[in-house]
């Protein structure tokens, strides 16, 4: 469930051991592309230990990609 929802970006809060919080961008997309590669990651989506991090991480994000 997500805690809060910024520039677009649901973010969660992640279980231990996992990071602290993890943002999607709506347009995130995984795809299995068979056993050698298994899921691959279309890449917009990030990690942090803090809002503020994650916050950060999500204007980086949309500053490279528009």
């Amino acid at each position: 469930m997500s805690i809060e929802t910024y520039r677009g970006w649901p973010i969660e809060h992640g279980r231990w051991p996992e990071p602290a919080f993890t943002a999607t961008h709506p347009d995130y997309d995984a795809s299995y592309e068979g056993e050698e590669d298994g899921w691959v990651s279309n890449g917009l989506h990030v990690t942090g230990d803090t809002l503020d991090a994650i916050r950060d991480e999500i204007d980086e994000m949309e500053d490279a990609n528009g």
